[in-house]
Order: C-alpha cells, then structure tokens, then sequence
C-alpha cells in the first residue's frame, strides 16, 4: 500500500555549498533554533516514521539540514543515549573524523511555541543553541 503524504507545514532547507556558512549569512533576529537529534537506537524504518510524523506538524517552522565533518571523540561526548555513544566509541577507535547531517529546528515568529514539546514526544533530543555558536557551523562532507 502506497502512502498518500500531505503537503507540510515545516520547510526542509538542505544546505550543500561546501564550506558555506548558513547561520553566519542569515539574519537570526526573532529565530530560536535548537539542534535535534535521534539519539535513540530506533531502525531506519522506525527512523523514517518517526521523521513523517515530525512533517505532520501544524507549525509554519523550518527543518535547517547542514551536513558537517567532525571528530568522531566530540561527537561520541555529545551523545546522550549510552548505547549509542558505546557504539561510536567502537567507530572512534578506527575513525578520527565522522561525516553526518546535523538538523535544526528553527522557529521563526509563526510558530507554536507547542513545536519543542511535539519534538520531545517523538523522541528526539532537542538542545538550544547559542547564535555565535551557530555562526561557526560549516558545510563540509
């Protein structure tokens, strides 16, 4: 059975410009943005649910994707799920760099502020970020 999907409400912007720079070209004023993360050691199926329920969502938000390299040991020390930090743990042993997609949240003046709590229900971990942290996020892959 095919799956009929509704317009969404939550933009997707995808930034692939290597060595660009999104937050540093854009204005953050009225914006707060939080980092999401799937920390959980859900399958990609149970992944892609979870994500299609996200893009049900009522709120006029963005969904800000920026693929990033970084140290496989930052990385594993940001992770608040043991087991996944296990897991990459293992990986930093034989990997000092890891290529992932860091997605964040970006709520403009158009919407709910219920758009955290319906982020925390589908389990991702939501962290605020600070707008000079942000400015420093790079494109690289």
């Amino acid at each position: 059975m095919e799956k009929q999907f509704e317009p969404s409400k939550l933009d997707i912007k995808i930034f692939d410009e290597k060595n660009s720079r999104p937050f540093a070209d854009t204005s953050l004023a009225e914006k707060e943005i939080y980092e999401l993360r799937d920390d959980t050691m859900r399958t990609p199926l149970e992944k892609a649910d979870v994500f299609e329920q996200l893009l049900q969502t009522e709120n006029a938000c963005e969904l800000w994707i920026v693929p990033v390299t970084e140290s496989t040991s930052s990385f594993t020390q940001s992770l608040s799920e043991e087991k996944t930090s296990a897991l990459f743990g293992m990986l930093s042993s034989f990997r000092d760099k890891v290529q992932r997609d860091r997605t964040f949240l970006v709520l403009g003046p158009d919407c709910s502020g219920s758009m955290k709590g319906k982020v925390e229900e589908l389990g991702y971990t939501i962290l605020p970020c600070e707008p000079d942290e942000l400015k420093s996020v790079t494109v690289d892959y």
